[in-house]
């Protein structure tokens, strides 16, 4: 049989962060501040609200809604207002 469950990623967040169970480094975190993140890659994918992620050296992408970026190395993640995102760091 068919599994399916559907998922509710804005209101999941409703509570900061939550881990997709079953999806090892997948979750989905509602963000009010900056936050800063180390080295390592992550591949970010905005569900709600504006992003921007800032890069070394003065540069940075900025998200809208349905809008995903790859990073590589040192970052930060600034919302614009609240934003929620689906995050997902690959164990490898």
């Amino acid at each position: 049989m068919t599994r399916a469950v559907r998922l509710p990623l804005a209101q999941l967040a409703a509570g900061g962060r939550f881990e997709l169970p079953g999806w090892p480094g997948l979750e989905v975190r509602r963000l009010t501040a900056a936050e800063a993140r180390g080295e390592g890659r992550a591949l970010y994918l905005l569900v709600a609200g504006e992003l921007l992620v800032d890069l070394p050296d003065g540069r940075y992408l900025h998200l809208r809604p349905g809008e995903a970026a790859e990073v590589d190395g040192a970052h930060a993640l600034s919302p614009i207002e609240e934003a929620v995102v689906l995050e997902w760091k690959p164990s490898s």
